[in-house]
């Protein structure tokens, strides 16, 4: 989860000299790794410093190639911290949910690493995720090593007319099912994004 994101750049931007955007190393390691297998991740925080704030939750869903079953994972962390009202109003994540259904960070962490093992991990403007998952790496004693790709990224080329590439914007466009900032039901919606960006971003 993010809670801002940045302006999109005007259609055409980084386009070469002859208007066509030449595909960048990242774009063509992100649509390799959509052929799947691969994960798509996401992460709700009490908030955006990684040195004040903690993971308040995982989401994770396997994507098999053909569009297979999928396997999900999901945990609500029991943080050390009270649960920021502003973050119970945004998420519906309460400390009373925390208190009942969360796990110790390092328990959930090492949960979320025995899902995803050694695939390629989507998260929708992955570098906020990144950060929050390097802190509890060090945190933890715990690396995540897995290579990363951002959906955003993927979202801004594929649909450069959009007016924003938030997660909700891209679920209309898309015709997924809206995200709700619970981690789970977001990565549902970005895997929906992911696959249909990839597709449009695909070789013909």
């Amino acid at each position: 989860m993010a809670f801002y994101y940045r302006r999109t750049r005007p259609a055409g931007a980084g386009a070469g000299a002859g208007g066509a955007a030449k595909p960048s190393a990242a774009l063509s390691a992100a649509l390799d790794a959509l052929r799947g297998p691969f994960v798509v991740a996401d992460l709700e925080t009490t908030g955006l410093s990684t040195a004040s704030c903690e993971i308040l939750e995982f989401a994770a869903v396997r994507v098999e190639p053909g569009d297979a079953a999928r396997r999900e994972y999901t945990q609500v962390v029991r943080t050390r911290a009270v649960v920021p009202p502003f973050i119970t109003r945004l998420t519906g994540i309460t400390q009373a949910e925390v208190d009942r259904r969360g796990v110790p960070v390092a328990q959930a962490f090492a949960a979320f690493l025995d899902f995803v093992e050694d695939l390629p991990v989507f998260f929708h403007n992955a570098s906020f995720d990144r950060r929050f998952l390097g802190a509890a790496a060090l945190e933890t004693g715990m690396p995540f090593a897995n290579a990363t790709h951002c959906t955003l990224a993927l979202a801004r080329r594929a649909w450069p007319e959009l007016p924003s590439h938030k997660l909700d914007v891209l679920a209309r466009h898309v015709g997924a099912s809206e995200p709700t900032h619970r981690a789970l039901a977001d990565v549902r919606t970005t895997v929906a994004v992911a696959l249909a960006a990839g597709s449009r971003l695909a070789p013909a």
